[in-house]
């Protein structure tokens, strides 16, 4: 009877050791997946931070250059109407760019939906240097930038400062500027929170 007690203490049962793997690769599954998960959050986080720091960059720059928008005209035919105007697809405007250096000075930008062959869309700016209310605007010779790529929704409005409606149609010809500037901007993830311009100077 004690050899018998002996014996069955010395090792492990088969059934015993196939519950112990069972355990072990159920443990090691379980590591796995926590580890899986973490990455996916991981990646998850970068896309939401990159994308944040996208509608800053975008926001940040708008802000800047129509902030710093100059009340002048153009001569338009035989009359002279706004250096500033806009419609649901884009805008133009007066603005200095002092980020070029020697280049800086007074330009009027155009912001625009530039569209690929592919499809993609991405919101363009180009700048050509003020030269007076007699020049002509040759968009050909325009400094280019893309400030945001793959953009699926770009509309923009304009708020009369009189009546508070917004349109998406500001004619150069108008008597005065708009309030503020709207832009609604949405990405492969989604709409953007509405961004919204004030027009300092045109008040």
């Amino acid at each position: 009877m004690n050899r018998l007690l002996q014996n069955r203490s010395r090792g492990f049962t088969l059934l015993e050791l196939l519950i112990a793997l069972a355990v072990t690769a159920a443990v090691v599954a379980l590591m796995f997946a926590g580890f899986g998960v973490i990455g996916r959050s991981e990646e998850r986080n970068q896309r939401v931070m990159e994308r944040s720091e996208r509608m800053l960059v975008v926001s940040q720059w708008l802000g800047r250059k129509f902030d710093a928008l100059r009340l002048l005209s153009r001569r338009d035919g035989n009359i002279f109407v706004n250096f500033f105007s806009g419609n649901a697809a884009g805008v133009i405007w007066v603005a200095p760019l002092p980020e070029r250096g020697d280049a800086g000075g007074l330009y009027v930008f155009r912001m625009n939906p530039l569209r690929h062959e592919n499809g993609r869309i991405d919101l363009s700016v180009e700048a050509v240097p003020y030269d007076g209310a007699l020049m002509a605007l040759d968009w050909s010779k325009a400094l280019r930038e893309t400030l945001l790529r793959d953009v699926r929704t770009l509309q923009w409005y304009y708020q009369d400062g009189r009546s508070g409606e917004w349109t998406q149609q500001w004619d150069a010809s108008r008597a005065g500027y708009p309030a503020r500037v709207r832009v609604e901007i949405a990405d492969e993830r989604g709409a953007w929170p509405s961004l919204v311009f004030p027009l300092a100077r045109a008040r």
